[in-house]
């Protein structure tokens, strides 16, 4: 199982609150071959931002059909993050890629509806359902 790791410590050891570190990684699906699997853990703001983008566009390189985003250890979202899920929504559409979102967290549910795009994404309590949908 190949994984691809991006850890962001470095932005947050300039800050003095600890904190825990945020990543963002994605890997093939081995159990569905057409899905690709991004996980973020932490916070999902500005210092995740480029390394989110460049997670959600790996289902150009993998050929891949489906992108399941799990939000699941995800601990805050920023707006302007739940905005970018957007665009890559759509992105992923006009390539021929359906961009699952999974998430529970009342913090997240809340950031997607504050920036109006939770009706854009269908609910997936866990990551195998929206794997078999």
């Amino acid at each position: 199982m190949t994984a691809v790791l991006y850890q962001v410590d470095q932005h947050r050891r300039r800050d003095s609150r600890q904190q825990a570190a945020a990543r963002v990684w994605s890997r093939r699906s081995t159990e569905y071959p057409d899905c690709v699997i991004a996980r973020v853990e932490g916070e999902l703001d500005a210092v995740l931002h480029d390394d989110l983008c460049t997670v959600l566009g790996r289902h150009r390189e993998l050929l891949c059909r489906v992108v399941v985003l799990d939000l699941r250890a995800t601990t805050f979202m920023s707006i302007r993050a739940a905005a970018v899920l957007a665009d890559a929504k759509a992105d992923a559409w006009q390539a021929g890629v359906e961009l699952r979102v999974v998430s529970g967290r009342k913090e997240v549910e809340r950031a997607l509806e504050v920036a109006g795009v939770r009706p854009q994404f269908r609910y997936f309590p866990t990551l195998r359902s929206a794997l078999m949908s």
